[in-house]
């Protein structure tokens, strides 16, 4: 029941008599969810104070208590395994929460920060893909005699998609650059994540975009990469936090409202 708004989880984390965490809920949309061994989890450790009640454990997803549901059949990134993840009455040992208690919610929002940067990076791989097959493609085939790139709307594609994807990789190698002079004099860096992952994740879907168009029917049919790409793009913009959320970000950064 979250999403952009994540404070507003249902899954719940309560003592026993041990002094464990017992944990009921459910997730969704939970990246290799059905393969991985460990897993960190955010579940309300007390309820009715929004984000200062959200713990962080450390889940063994083979102890008793942990089902994983069916694999979504994704439009895109179907190499990567997304399911629901359902606990019921999953005793966590008290020793394997992650920080103190009530510091969750400030642990996902660091990760968040570094995660971005991770998919603006896989944005401009596929900004690079469809450009590179791109420029192959219009070298070669021919239309009215002619190379196609000899054409000027062809042309005028090209060049638009070049000064994207240097944009979408000036700004993430910037945003990286940024991660690591925070890890060394304690600041943020979440201003720069953001943008490099709003640009570069909206540069992937408008040069996928451009690439399936220059490369008409071929872009359409799966016997060349194009159409994958096009479709892998699209998640860049959804997940790690939305377009609209980066917008957010980075405009309440910059003036300081909320």
């Amino acid at each position: 029941q979250s999403g952009s708004d994540a404070s507003a989880m249902h899954t719940q984390a309560t003592r026993n008599a041990d002094g464990d965490w017992v944990i009921n809920g459910k997730k969704s949309w939970i990246t290799s969810g059905s393969v991985a061994r460990y897993i960190i989890l955010f579940a309300i450790t007390t309820p009715g104070i929004g984000a200062k009640g959200i713990s962080a454990f450390i889940i063994d997803t083979r102890r008793p208590g942990f089902h994983a549901g069916k694999i979504e059949p994704k439009l895109g990134i179907r190499a990567s395994a997304t399911c629901e993840i359902e606990f019921h009455d999953y005793v966590c040992p008290a020793a394997d929460m992650l920080g103190a208690q009530g510091k969750g919610f400030g642990i996902a929002m660091g990760v968040l920060d570094a995660g971005r940067i991770g998919i603006a990076s896989q944005a401009v791989g596929l900004c690079r893909a469809a450009y590179e097959a791109s420029i192959a493609y219009v070298r070669e085939r021919k239309a009215f005699g002619h190379a196609i790139g000899s054409f000027q709307m062809i042309q005028a594609k090209i060049a638009d998609m070049k000064c994207r994807l240097d944009a979408a990789q000036m700004l993430t190698l910037r945003a990286a650059f940024a991660k690591g002079e925070a890890e060394r004099t304690g600041g943020r860096f979440s201003t720069e994540a953001a943008v490099a992952k709003l640009y570069a994740s909206e540069a992937a879907m408008w040069i996928t975009h451009q690439a399936v168009q220059i490369h008409g029917g071929m872009g359409y049919s799966k016997e060349m990469p194009l159409e994958r790409y096009f479709r892998d793009a699209k998640i860049t913009e959804i997940y790690e936090g939305t377009s609209e959320i980066q917008r957010i970000v980075i405009a309440r950064n910059e003036t300081g409202l909320r």
